[in-house]
């Protein structure tokens, strides 16, 4: 059975329903506008208009190539969309969970999440680069403060030896940032 590919520029949005695999590029999941969570290569979506009632949706963040699995025989569609719902449904949660945090723990789990969940990690080296699609504004945007804020933030988090000074978002002692972020 031939699959059909499907092509998004950056800032479109995945309009069909069914079952994707990302073959390139990275997503984010959005309901309104907050962030749900990343999507990368590998990674399956779930494009179902009766979940959340429609509101769930795919964005593409730079050019992203997706096949449609939707008439293949070879996955388990009642799991991938079971395990889908469950992974939107605890991003959700953990997003809900940071309203309390400060502005400085929300930007440091965004990233956390930018890294675990599309991030390139290089174990020997303890560091996680991110990918380079996003801008300091779109990320304040998810943050909830203002760029110039943000901005600020992130010259402390270099000087407090979290982030590289080096251009693009690469994150020092990844061990550090999984201990106080991950699960």
């Amino acid at each position: 059975m031939s699959t059909t590919t499907i092509r998004l520029k950056k800032g479109e949005y995945l309009s069909r329903q069914g079952i994707y695999l990302v073959k390139s590029g990275c997503l984010v999941c959005k309901t309104s506008k907050q962030l749900i969570h990343f999507i990368s290569e590998d990674d399956l979506i779930i494009s179902d208009s009766t979940f959340f009632d429609g509101t769930i949706r795919y964005e593409a963040c730079e050019k992203v190539q997706l096949v449609d699995l939707t008439l293949s025989l070879s996955v388990d569609k009642i799991a991938a969309v079971q395990e889908s719902q469950k992974r939107i449904i605890n991003a959700l949660i953990a997003r809900v969970d940071l309203c309390s945090e400060t502005m400085k723990n929300r930007f440091m789990a965004l990233l956390f999440q930018v890294g675990n969940e599309a991030g390139d990690i290089f174990l020997a080296e303890n560091i996680c680069e991110l990918p380079n699609v996003f801008t300091q504004y779109e990320l304040s945007q998810y943050v909830g403060c203002t760029r110039e804020y943000l901005s600020g933030m992130r010259k402390q988090l270099i000087v407090e030896g979290w982030l590289s000074n080096e251009k693009g978002w690469e994150l020092l002692r990844w061990n550090d940032w999984k201990a106080a972020f991950g699960d």
